[in-house]
């Protein structure tokens, strides 16, 4: 079998039973001892960390999440996640989309065409798509609704801005989509009791 080929694919079952999700910046902040005025820098930095807990599972289920675990050698792999509450788009996309013109890095606003015609709620706030696949992967949130009009081109306007310079023509995941992700620790750890339920939470952090 040999060394792992990372992104891994993360184990499908038992589903999860709570997830916290939260977006990380680094934004520098200053403040005057004498007017406490304020002054803010905001630096590149975004990602999106979050903390999941499965059900108690019996050893059957559980082997499949230590396995993986053990796969991932700490913080050097990555695995490919995304936010389990919101598998699917809220708006009424139904169609092939792609970024429509190479878009740089920073950017807040993709353009993409192939979508349905004349929609007024394509995607809905909220709603998250993928970029690209593999280990490429980039997950975001759309943070305004998005129409398209009579030619199938939309603009999403997406949160955090892109971290890598999209293609023309790149891929667009809609549903699951995921981005690709690496634990928080090099210690992955579980926990049994006497009839062998299994206990297992994580914590892992966007890999950049």
């Amino acid at each position: 079998m040999g060394a792992p080929v990372y992104p891994l694919q993360m184990p499908t079952s038992p589903n999860f039973v709570r997830s916290e999700w939260a977006i990380r910046r680094s934004v520098a902040q200053t403040m005057s001892p004498f007017t406490m005025a304020q002054t803010v820098h905001e630096y590149e930095g975004a990602v999106w960390v979050a903390t999941l807990t499965l059900p108690p599972m019996f050893r059957e289920q559980a082997v499949e999440w230590q396995s993986f675990f053990m796969q991932l050698h700490g913080t050097k792999g990555t695995f490919l996640m995304g936010d389990p509450d919101s598998p699917s788009p809220r708006g009424t996309i139904n169609s092939t989309i792609a970024v429509n013109g190479a878009t740089s890095v920073g950017a807040f606003d993709v353009v993409v065409d192939g979508a349905d015609t004349s929609e007024s709620q394509l995607f809905k706030k909220g709603d998250y798509v993928q970029f690209n696949s593999g280990a490429t992967s980039q997950l975001h949130m759309i943070i305004a609704d998005v129409a398209s009009d009579g030619s199938g081109n939309a603009t999403l306007t997406v949160e955090p801005t892109l971290k890598v310079a999209l293609a023309d023509d790149a891929s667009i995941t809609y549903t699951n989509p995921k981005g690709v992700f690496r634990m928080v620790s090099n210690e992955l750890s579980w926990s049994a009791d006497r009839i062998s339920t299994y206990g297992i939470s994580f914590s892992c952090i966007q890999a950049l």
